[in-house]
């Protein structure tokens, strides 16, 4: 993003298209965070009764190369999760300012994935009108924010 929030057209396009992968990651990358924040591997459990409450405890950190493995991509994967929901947000907030049945159709197409290439099959267009579709709510997107 620019200053204030400004978002290039550049940007916003690459986002329309990237919007199905980024949403795929979203979805994939919160299971294992979901799982890692439930599991043991994020605090060592104490025990409360028995001899091993009498036991020391350890103090400090762990030298386990695994859990600072996992300490490592859950960060790294919260990191990328929050850049992609800004992103996603940001097409999200834009979508209502799209007006037109092509424009629309085309969008929705975009959003889902699809390349011009399908999008023009499906419309029965050649790859230009649809090009110049996308160039038209892009400018709509760009304008209305």
């Amino acid at each position: 993003m620019g200053k204030q929030g400004q978002i290039s057209r550049d940007n916003l396009l690459q986002w329309i298209e990237n919007y199905r992968w980024m949403v795929e990651t979203i979805e994939e990358a919160r299971r294992p965070v979901a799982k890692v924040d439930n599991s043991s591997y994020m605090r060592a459990k104490t025990a409360m009764y028995g001899i091993e409450a009498t036991l020391p405890k350890a103090s400090g950190g762990t030298s386990d190369p695994v859990f600072a493995e996992v300490q490592c991509r859950v960060y790294s994967l919260n990191y990328r999760i929050k850049e992609y929901e800004q992103k996603i947000a940001e097409v999200q907030k834009r979508i209502s300012h799209v007006v037109g049945d092509r424009e629309v159709e085309v969008l929705h197409r975009l959003l889902v994935g699809d390349s011009m290439r399908v999008i023009g099959k499906h419309m029965r267009l050649s790859s230009t009108p649809i090009i110049r579709t996308r160039d038209c709510i892009v400018k709509q997107m760009m304008m209305r924010a």
